[in-house]
């Protein structure tokens, strides 16, 4: 967890000077460290993709009521999203079109 807040914060202190010093801010969205930062956000994402799949059998273990399976649902959903969202940027860094 402490990873991921991690990643998150320097990805928004990344934008955040990309916004207000203009260029690429810390240089995390291309070049090597781009790629670097891509990898590491993708494996950070299939580690709670696991978390969440184990969230989702915790709660069928133990008999969660259907009204909260709608928080296992987001969870899995966030998650994709973010996988898939790092994978494109990765993709895009790659090919150079940044």
């Amino acid at each position: 967890m402490a990873a991921a807040i991690g990643f998150v914060l320097l990805m928004a202190v990344n934008l955040l000077f990309a916004v207000f010093g203009g260029g690429d801010g810390l240089g995390f969205r291309s070049g090597g460290l781009g790629i670097l930062f891509g990898v590491i956000g993708v494996v950070l994402g299939a580690l709670f993709l696991a978390l969440d799949f184990k969230q989702v059998e915790d709660g069928i273990a133990y008999g969660a009521p259907k009204e909260e399976a709608w928080l296992s649902a987001f969870g899995l959903t966030l998650t994709l999203v973010w996988i898939y969202l790092e994978f494109l940027r990765l993709v895009a860094i790659l090919q150079g079109d940044n």
